[in-house]
């Protein structure tokens, strides 16, 4: 499963990210993203996440006032000695997939190799 998971393009891109379990929230910073998953480091370290536990995330892209968020939901797949936290993205609306495709694309360089990897993944999806 690990190779399926490195087959798509993955960007560093550091920015705030909140973190929210029921009702627990974690702030950290993004260190790096793909169109199925992200890496991120938490501010301080927990005992209240888990391996396979769900969790809602935005990462704010431009400040609060400016509404500029990427929502998501993921599951967790590892969490590190050092505070990172690895997630598998599970659900993320289609405004948010727009920005998040978008910052894809202009880190990796290449906008077509970003499309062509979501449209593998989408076939890949519906074959299961």
């Amino acid at each position: 499963m690990l190779e399926e998971k490195r087959k798509l393009s993955r960007v560093l891109f550091q920015i705030r990210a909140l973190v929210k379990k029921e009702n627990m929230a974690f702030t950290g910073k993004v260190e790096n993203l793909s169109l199925n998953g992200l890496l991120i480091h938490l501010t301080e370290k927990t005992d209240a996440l888990h391996s396979g536990d769900n969790v809602d995330v935005t990462i704010d892209l431009a400040g609060e006032s400016s509404g500029l968020f990427i929502n998501i939901t993921g599951q967790v797949v590892r969490l590190e000695e050092d505070g990172s936290l690895a997630l598998h993205l599970t659900h993320i609306d289609l405004d948010s997939f727009v920005h998040l495709k978008n910052i894809l694309a202009y880190n990796s360089g290449d906008y077509d190799k970003i499309m062509d990897e979501f449209m593998e993944s989408l076939q890949e999806t519906s074959s299961d």
